[in-house]
């Protein structure tokens, strides 16, 4: 679903918002940490009853995840280390912004499945690369996909929607495992041939 809306970004924003940001003296790397710190403020909103805060944040979250790789490639500055650092603090604000849903009472043993699948789809990715597997754009929900979901969830949680909630972070679980299998098949057919 945001593939093609990532790939519209990832040409358009290195050239202005990339630059500009660059051109400002700030670093791919500060985009990241910026994006985990904020992803670190969500467990805490929720702890402090401040849910009308929690859409803000996963919002910005997710824009930072979107501008750290604009800046790297509007800078030139896409390193190896760059990538790990990307993909370890999203695992890590993955982790976060779960908790934060099963903290403000989401039900929790649905949250763990979505959180696991969501966390095995990463890593199917990881793998899938590592065997030189090209997976950008494999499977019905990637990250961004699953922060949408988040966003909307977190809006939800203000009118109390509560079962909605639970079925919405059901989806996130189901459209994680399927994202899982279709990424094991591609892996299964590129090896094959």
């Amino acid at each position: 679903m945001l593939g093609r809306l990532r790939r519209l970004v990832n040409e358009v924003a290195p050239s202005t918002i990339g630059r500009a940001l660059h051109r400002a003296g700030v670093t791919p790397n500060e985009i990241t940490y910026a994006g985990l710190a904020l992803s670190a403020l969500a467990p805490l909103v929720v702890w402090l009853r401040a849910l009308y805060l929690l859409p803000v944040i996963i919002l910005l979250a997710g824009l930072m995840d979107v501008l750290d790789g604009a800046v790297a490639r509007a800078a030139n500055r896409t390193t190896p280390f760059g990538s790990y650092l990307d993909s370890v603090t999203d695992r890590v604000s993955d982790v976060l912004l779960f908790l934060a849903m099963a903290m403000a009472g989401v039900n929790q043993y649905i949250t763990m499945v979505a959180l696991a699948f969501s966390l095995i789809v990463s890593y199917s990715r990881a793998k899938g690369e590592l065997l030189n597997v090209k997976m950008e754009g494999i499977g019905v929900a990637e990250r961004g996909d699953r922060l949408i979901i988040l966003f909307i969830m977190s809006i939800l949680l203000l009118f109390r929607l509560r079962l909605v909630n639970d079925a919405l972070m059901a989806l996130i679980a189901t459209l994680a495992a399927v994202t899982v299998v279709q990424r094991s098949l591609r892996v299964s057919r590129a090896l094959a041939k």
